[in-house]
């Protein structure tokens, strides 16, 4: 065999370790991402199970995933529009607003989802009930909110179109101490709209499903490369050189 079939056979012998290291780890990657939304439903299971909690104090532990019922008042003037929610294929908004609490307390709620108008032209009616009110909710603990990009732009008046609400910008807004969770209304409650919210968007069955497929191009890239080391061994390396 010459030299340069030699060199030729270490560089794809290098790639081909490479892509296979590459894919290998991409198929536990997706394992593992299977495994955690497997805890994360488990977790939200288990919660839900148990009685919901009459809460009474903003600043009491709140399991994320926890039932709670709580008294108090929408702010009906005050709320936020997360933009760009899509629902079965339509542009819509979800709706996010303050819930104040007898004691003067406040936390924030998630709504659900409204349908808007994709050219930002007009902003939707959001009818808010008013006077004192018991809902029920579970928790989605800090992560819910999301984050934004620094320097985001956010209206001026209420209610505040944005892709994400921070709490520091909500307690920003609102001039209060918000605690780092929000509350998600149960279908059928006041003040509730549509229920899109999943607490894992992809089952842990399509993790595993783009684990199989990592695996099987390794396997396929592994098989290719070891079908043309025989080959070559059968031709004595002439096809190489």
């Amino acid at each position: 065999m010459s030299r340069s079939a030699l060199a030729t056979n270490l560089v794809l012998a290098v790639v081909v370790v490479l892509t296979v290291a590459v894919l290998l780890s991409l198929g536990f990657w997706q394992l593992q991402r299977a495994e955690d939304k497997r805890a994360v439903m488990q977790a939200r299971d288990a919660q839900r199970a148990l009685p919901a909690l009459q809460l009474s104090s903003v600043h009491q532990n709140l399991p994320e995933f926890r039932a709670v019922t709580v008294s108090g008042q929408f702010d009906k003037e005050r709320f936020w529009l997360l933009e760009n929610r899509i629902h079965q294929g339509r542009y819509g908004f979800e709706v996010v607003s303050p819930f104040v609490l007898p004691g003067g307390d406040a936390l924030l709620v998630h709504r659900g989802w409204i349908p808007g108008d994709r050219s930002r032209r007009e902003i939707p009616v959001v009818e808010t009930p008013t006077g004192l009110l018991e809902i029920t909710g579970y928790i989605d603990a800090g992560s819910a909110t999301g984050f934004e990009l620094s320097g985001a732009s956010v209206d001026a008046g209420w209610p505040k179109r944005v892709q994400w609400l921070p709490v520091e910008r909500a307690e920003e807004a609102l001039d209060r101490p918000l605690p780092d969770v929000l509350l998600r209304l149960q279908a059928g409650e006041p003040g509730m709209f549509v229920n899109t919210y999943q607490a894992v968007n992809m089952p842990p069955e399509k993790h595993v499903g783009y684990a199989v497929q990592w695996f099987g191009m390794a396997t396929i890239i592994g098989f290719l490369y070891l079908l043309h080391l025989w080959r070559q061994r059968s031709t004595g390396g002439k096809g190489l050189e």
